[in-house]
Protein backbone atom coordinates (compact mmCIF):
# COMPACT_ATOMS: atom_id res chain seq x y z
CA UNK A 1 0.00 0.00 0.00
CA UNK A 2 1.19 3.49 -1.17
CA UNK A 3 0.91 6.12 0.96
CA UNK A 4 0.24 10.00 -0.01
CA UNK A 5 2.59 11.59 2.55
CA UNK A 6 2.39 14.83 0.29
CA UNK A 7 -1.15 14.25 -0.11
CA UNK A 8 -1.87 13.92 3.60
CA UNK A 9 0.50 16.96 4.60
CA UNK A 10 -0.87 19.44 2.46
CA UNK A 11 -4.79 18.36 3.73
CA UNK A 12 -3.90 18.93 7.13
CA UNK A 13 -2.32 22.10 6.49
CA UNK A 14 -5.83 23.49 4.49
CA UNK A 15 -8.04 22.06 7.81
CA UNK A 16 -5.70 23.50 10.30
CA UNK A 17 -6.25 26.88 8.02
CA UNK A 18 -2.17 27.07 7.68
CA UNK A 19 -2.74 26.99 3.67
CA UNK A 20 -5.74 27.85 1.14
CA UNK A 21 -7.35 24.69 -0.46
CA UNK A 22 -5.73 24.35 -3.89
CA UNK A 23 -9.54 23.37 -5.23
CA UNK A 24 -10.76 26.63 -4.21
CA UNK A 25 -10.97 28.25 -7.20
CA UNK A 26 -13.87 29.90 -7.63
CA UNK A 27 -12.87 33.57 -7.52
CA UNK A 28 -10.40 33.09 -10.33
CA UNK A 29 -13.21 31.27 -12.50
CA UNK A 30 -15.52 34.47 -11.75
CA UNK A 31 -13.01 36.96 -12.67
CA UNK A 32 -12.39 34.90 -16.07
CA UNK A 33 -16.05 34.80 -16.52
CA UNK A 34 -16.53 38.94 -15.90
CA UNK A 35 -13.35 39.02 -17.76
CA UNK A 36 -14.56 37.52 -20.77
CA UNK A 37 -18.22 37.54 -20.40
CA UNK A 38 -18.50 34.03 -21.71
CA UNK A 39 -21.90 31.77 -20.14
CA UNK A 40 -21.21 28.94 -17.67
CA UNK A 41 -22.89 26.50 -15.48
CA UNK A 42 -21.58 25.68 -12.28
CA UNK A 43 -23.18 21.96 -11.09
CA UNK A 44 -23.07 21.23 -7.53
CA UNK A 45 -22.86 17.70 -6.13
CA UNK A 46 -25.54 17.88 -3.17
CA UNK A 47 -25.55 13.85 -2.33
CA UNK A 48 -25.17 11.82 0.53
CA UNK A 49 -21.31 10.57 1.32
CA UNK A 50 -20.88 7.31 -0.43
CA UNK A 51 -18.77 4.86 -2.41
CA UNK A 52 -18.37 7.35 -5.80
CA UNK A 53 -19.99 10.32 -3.80
CA UNK A 54 -17.72 11.99 -1.99
CA UNK A 55 -18.82 15.52 -1.82
CA UNK A 56 -18.16 18.24 0.71
CA UNK A 57 -20.79 17.29 3.27
CA UNK A 58 -24.07 19.18 2.58
CA UNK A 59 -24.63 21.04 5.97
CA UNK A 60 -21.38 22.92 5.92
CA UNK A 61 -22.52 26.48 6.24
CA UNK A 62 -19.12 27.46 4.11
CA UNK A 63 -20.37 24.93 0.82
CA UNK A 64 -23.65 26.44 1.64
CA UNK A 65 -22.08 29.87 1.47
CA UNK A 66 -20.22 29.25 -1.64
CA UNK A 67 -23.02 27.49 -3.30
CA UNK A 68 -25.02 30.43 -2.75
CA UNK A 69 -22.70 32.98 -3.61
CA UNK A 70 -22.21 31.29 -7.53
CA UNK A 71 -25.58 31.34 -7.92
CA UNK A 72 -25.85 35.52 -7.39
CA UNK A 73 -23.19 35.47 -9.88
CA UNK A 74 -23.80 32.87 -12.43
CA UNK A 75 -25.91 29.91 -13.04
CA UNK A 76 -25.87 26.96 -11.35
CA UNK A 77 -27.80 23.66 -11.70
CA UNK A 78 -27.68 20.03 -9.93
CA UNK A 79 -24.98 17.56 -10.16
CA UNK A 80 -27.18 14.17 -9.49
CA UNK A 81 -24.75 12.15 -7.55
CA UNK A 82 -24.18 8.30 -8.59
CA UNK A 83 -26.46 6.82 -5.95
CA UNK A 84 -29.47 8.89 -7.24
CA UNK A 85 -29.36 7.80 -11.16
CA UNK A 86 -31.21 4.51 -10.23
CA UNK A 87 -33.24 6.46 -6.98
CA UNK A 88 -35.30 8.75 -7.53
CA UNK A 89 -36.13 9.47 -3.94
CA UNK A 90 -32.70 10.71 -3.31
CA UNK A 91 -32.37 13.04 -6.78
CA UNK A 92 -35.37 14.85 -5.27
CA UNK A 93 -33.66 15.04 -2.43
CA UNK A 94 -31.00 16.82 -3.88
CA UNK A 95 -32.91 19.14 -6.31
CA UNK A 96 -34.36 20.35 -3.03
CA UNK A 97 -31.01 20.75 -1.33
CA UNK A 98 -30.02 22.86 -3.82
CA UNK A 99 -33.21 24.84 -4.14
CA UNK A 100 -33.19 25.61 -0.63
CA UNK A 101 -30.08 26.97 -0.55
CA UNK A 102 -30.23 28.75 -3.58
CA UNK A 103 -33.86 29.83 -3.25
CA UNK A 104 -34.43 29.53 -6.79
CA UNK A 105 -36.14 26.64 -9.09
CA UNK A 106 -33.52 23.94 -10.26
CA UNK A 107 -33.91 23.41 -14.23
CA UNK A 108 -30.21 22.31 -15.33
CA UNK A 109 -28.17 19.17 -14.46
CA UNK A 110 -25.33 17.33 -15.46
CA UNK A 111 -24.77 13.89 -14.08
CA UNK A 112 -22.13 12.73 -11.76
CA UNK A 113 -19.48 10.43 -14.03
CA UNK A 114 -21.76 11.06 -16.98
CA UNK A 115 -23.74 8.14 -15.95
CA UNK A 116 -26.91 7.55 -18.04
CA UNK A 117 -29.29 4.88 -18.37
CA UNK A 118 -31.20 5.72 -21.19
CA UNK A 119 -34.00 6.34 -21.27
CA UNK A 120 -34.45 5.78 -17.31
CA UNK A 121 -32.03 8.72 -16.24
CA UNK A 122 -34.05 11.46 -18.71
CA UNK A 123 -37.50 10.15 -17.63
CA UNK A 124 -36.57 10.65 -13.79
CA UNK A 125 -34.71 13.84 -15.00
CA UNK A 126 -38.17 15.16 -16.19
CA UNK A 127 -40.38 13.82 -13.53
CA UNK A 128 -38.74 15.83 -11.09
CA UNK A 129 -38.66 19.55 -13.25
CA UNK A 130 -35.49 19.17 -14.86
CA UNK A 131 -35.28 21.02 -18.92
CA UNK A 132 -31.96 21.35 -19.75
CA UNK A 133 -29.38 18.34 -19.23
CA UNK A 134 -25.20 18.51 -20.14
CA UNK A 135 -24.21 14.94 -19.72
CA UNK A 136 -24.29 14.20 -23.13
CA UNK A 137 -20.51 13.60 -24.17
CA UNK A 138 -17.95 10.72 -24.19
CA UNK A 139 -15.41 10.29 -20.62
CA UNK A 140 -12.60 8.69 -22.73
CA UNK A 141 -12.92 10.18 -26.22
CA UNK A 142 -13.47 13.92 -27.74
CA UNK A 143 -16.61 14.69 -29.93
CA UNK A 144 -20.05 14.89 -30.07
CA UNK A 145 -21.61 11.35 -28.54
CA UNK A 146 -24.75 12.50 -30.27
CA UNK A 147 -23.47 13.13 -33.73
CA UNK A 148 -24.36 16.57 -33.53
CA UNK A 149 -23.17 20.12 -31.68
CA UNK A 150 -26.91 21.45 -31.43
CA UNK A 151 -28.87 21.23 -28.37
CA UNK A 152 -31.96 19.21 -28.90
CA UNK A 153 -34.78 17.56 -27.48
CA UNK A 154 -34.88 14.24 -25.75
CA UNK A 155 -37.05 12.01 -27.85
CA UNK A 156 -38.39 8.83 -25.78
CA UNK A 157 -38.42 6.09 -28.48
CA UNK A 158 -40.77 3.62 -26.27
CA UNK A 159 -43.26 6.25 -25.89
CA UNK A 160 -42.72 7.47 -29.48
CA UNK A 161 -42.98 11.57 -28.65
CA UNK A 162 -40.60 14.37 -28.34
CA UNK A 163 -40.19 15.60 -24.64
CA UNK A 164 -39.21 19.27 -23.08
CA UNK A 165 -35.93 18.01 -22.13
CA UNK A 166 -33.57 20.17 -23.55
CA UNK A 167 -30.00 17.71 -24.43
CA UNK A 168 -27.17 20.13 -24.40
CA UNK A 169 -24.07 17.87 -26.54
CA UNK A 170 -20.65 18.96 -24.93
CA UNK A 171 -17.40 18.28 -27.16
CA UNK A 172 -14.53 17.49 -24.52
CA UNK A 173 -13.67 17.17 -21.06
CA UNK A 174 -11.00 18.31 -19.05
CA UNK A 175 -10.31 14.66 -17.71
CA UNK A 176 -10.38 13.18 -21.17
CA UNK A 177 -7.55 15.31 -22.34
CA UNK A 178 -5.34 15.01 -18.93
CA UNK A 179 -6.87 11.38 -17.48
CA UNK A 180 -8.13 9.47 -20.28
CA UNK A 181 -5.85 10.70 -23.18
CA UNK A 182 -3.18 11.73 -21.15
CA UNK A 183 -2.15 14.51 -23.38
CA UNK A 184 0.28 17.07 -22.62
CA UNK A 185 -0.89 20.58 -21.91
CA UNK A 186 0.79 21.67 -26.08
CA UNK A 187 -1.19 18.70 -27.52
CA UNK A 188 -4.40 19.37 -25.67
CA UNK A 189 -4.63 22.82 -26.37
CA UNK A 190 -3.99 21.98 -29.92
CA UNK A 191 -7.06 19.02 -30.35
CA UNK A 192 -9.43 22.16 -28.20
CA UNK A 193 -8.89 24.40 -31.40
CA UNK A 194 -8.97 21.68 -33.85
CA UNK A 195 -12.60 20.87 -31.78
CA UNK A 196 -13.46 24.78 -31.90
CA UNK A 197 -12.49 25.35 -35.39
CA UNK A 198 -14.66 21.74 -36.44
CA UNK A 199 -17.29 23.80 -34.92
CA UNK A 200 -16.70 27.38 -35.81
CA UNK A 201 -17.04 25.89 -39.54
CA UNK A 202 -20.67 24.70 -39.18
CA UNK A 203 -21.81 27.46 -37.11
CA UNK A 204 -22.72 25.08 -33.94
CA UNK A 205 -22.38 25.38 -30.07
CA UNK A 206 -19.19 24.56 -28.68
CA UNK A 207 -19.65 23.48 -25.14
CA UNK A 208 -16.38 22.53 -22.58
CA UNK A 209 -16.89 20.59 -19.70
CA UNK A 210 -14.16 21.85 -16.29
CA UNK A 211 -13.73 20.99 -12.97
CA UNK A 212 -12.85 23.61 -10.35
CA UNK A 213 -9.26 20.95 -9.88
CA UNK A 214 -8.46 21.88 -13.03
CA UNK A 215 -7.16 25.24 -12.36
CA UNK A 216 -5.74 24.37 -8.95
CA UNK A 217 -2.50 24.18 -10.77
CA UNK A 218 -2.26 21.02 -8.15
CA UNK A 219 -0.76 17.68 -8.38
CA UNK A 220 -1.57 16.06 -11.94
CA UNK A 221 -3.35 19.55 -13.03
CA UNK A 222 -0.13 21.41 -12.65
CA UNK A 223 -0.18 23.56 -15.65
CA UNK A 224 -3.64 23.09 -16.94
CA UNK A 225 -4.80 26.46 -15.71
CA UNK A 226 -3.32 27.59 -18.98
CA UNK A 227 -5.51 25.03 -21.12
CA UNK A 228 -8.31 26.09 -19.80
CA UNK A 229 -7.37 30.09 -20.40
CA UNK A 230 -6.50 29.07 -23.74
CA UNK A 231 -9.86 27.93 -24.61
CA UNK A 232 -11.68 30.80 -23.05
CA UNK A 233 -9.26 32.84 -25.74
CA UNK A 234 -9.71 30.98 -28.64
CA UNK A 235 -13.45 31.21 -28.34
CA UNK A 236 -13.41 34.90 -28.90
CA UNK A 237 -11.31 34.78 -31.78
Amino acid sequence: MNLDFEGLAQRLKVVLGKTKDPYDTFDYLLDLQLKYKFKSIYFFLLADYGHNDKNIPVTSKKFQSLVKSMADYTQVGIHPSWASNTNSEKLAKEIKRLETITKREVTRSRQHFLKLDLPTTYRRLIDLGIKEDYTMGYASQVGFRAGTSLPFYFYDLDMETQTQLLLHPFAVMDGTLNEYLELPVDDAQYLVKELMDSVKKVNGTFISLWHNETVSDNRHWHDWKQVYEFTIEQAFK
